[in-house]
Formats: structure tokens, C-alpha cells, sequence
């Protein structure tokens, strides 16, 4: 893709046609981390919040929850700015997912660290009820893909502005643990797609 520096663009060749990622959280790292990877679990990227404002959030929800309840705790969280990276299996960052402030709705702002570029941004929405939903929004401020279905329960379908469905994701898979499932039709960007729906699984758990 033109604009994107050496390390993103290595990261879209080899995501390029692969049918399915596995999304495996590693659940013994002190911060947000998801290895991306092929059938055969062959790591082609990851994606992760670093232990410094993961542990920042955590306290801050605590220390709010004790006095206001664990809803404003979570809520208090939320609203705090932190930075996702998406580096290649070296650890080179290639792109940096960017959160702003907002608790029920939120915007992530998905950037080159090298050139600054903007790919676009991620619009979060999360209903009183507790639901989800989120948009992909293109620099030129149009809509690229959104999603259908339970954000929460990890069933659910990414769409383009056509209607058409160019992923969906699912439950774990139970022989991989903590791992799940992206399926990618024709069509799709493989690499926006996995950001997309990792973000989401970040995010839901907060």
C-alpha cells in the first residue's frame, strides 16, 4: 500500500491471501498482547498495549471502582488515552493504533510512526446496555467497513458499505487456548481487518 513504511508494507504481504488468522491473547504478559497468526500458528504480526498503560488502567478502574462502583471504574478506564502497536514478529513497529479520550464512545486513530500518515480511524460505540458497535472510517472521512452481530460473544461479521460480508469472526478455537478465529473473504484488507477486530476484543474486556 503506497504511504505505509517498509515494515507495514512487509506486514500486508504476508497477511495477503491467507483464508483465516488465528488471534491467539498471550495471557501471561503483563500487558495487551495478541499474536496474529497463520493456520499452521506461525506468528505474522502482533498487536499489544504495553504493560505501563495496561497497569495504569487497571489502577485507575480499582482505585475509581472502590469509591464509585465497578461500572464507573471500568468507565473511568476507558476514557483514559493509550497507544496499541502493531509491530512484525521482530518487534518493529510498523503502525500505531492511537486512542483518544471518550468511556461510551471512543476513536482510535490508526497512523505510520514513521511518516505520521493517517490510514484512518476506528469509531468505538458502546450502548448503555452494554453492547458494542464499531466503523472503520477512511481519512477522506468515508465509511470502509463496520461491523454486525455480538462484539462481545465473538460472533460476528465485518461488512463493507455494500452490505457484503468480507470477514467474521468466532468462537476460540478449543484445542489453540485462548485463540480465535478471523475468517477473510475476496476482497478484504487483511491487515485493517485484523486491527479492526483485535481492538475490538481489547476493548470489550474493559
Amino acid at each position: 500500500m503506497a504511504g505505509m513504511n517498509p515494515a507495514a508494507q512487509q506486514i500486508v504481504t504476508t497477511l495477503a491471501n491467507q483464508p483465516m488468522l488465528l488471534m491467539k491473547m498471550k495471557i501471561l504478559s503483563l500487558g495487551k498482547n495478541y499474536d496474529v497468526m497463520d493456520a499452521q500458528q506461525q506468528v505474522l504480526c502482533r498487536v499489544g498495549l504495553d504493560a505501563n498503560q495496561n497497569v495504569k488502567g487497571q489502577l485507575l478502574s480499582s482505585a475509581v471502582a472502590s469509591v464509585a462502583g465497578d461500572f464507573v471504574g471500568r468507565w473511568a478506564a476507558r476514557s483514559l488515552e493509550y497507544t496499541y502497536d502493531v509491530t512484525d514478529p521482530n518487534g518493529q513497529v510498523a503502525i500505531q493504533i492511537r486512542k483518544g479520550k471518550g468511556g461510551q464512545k471512543a476513536q482510535f486513530q490508526v497512523v505510520d510512526p514513521v511518516s505520521g500518515g493517517s490510514f484512518g480511524h476506528i469509531d468505538l460505540q458502546r450502548s448503555i446496555f452494554g453492547g458494542m458497535k464499531a466503523f472503520w472510517v477512511a481519512p477522506d472521512g468515508q465509511q470502509v467497513f463496520h461491523t454486525k452481530g455480538n462484539l462481545l460473544r465473538r460472533k460476528y461479521s465485518i461488512l463493507n458499505t455494500a452490505g457484503q460480508e468480507i470477514g467474521k469472526v468466532s468462537h476460540k478455537i478449543l484445542a489453540i487456548r485462548d485463540t480465535w478465529q478471523l475468517e477473510l473473504n475476496a476482497g478484504a484488507n487483511h491487515l485493517y481487518s485484523a486491527i479492526f477486530a483485535v481492538v475490538i476484543d481489547f476493548e470489550k474486556k474493559m
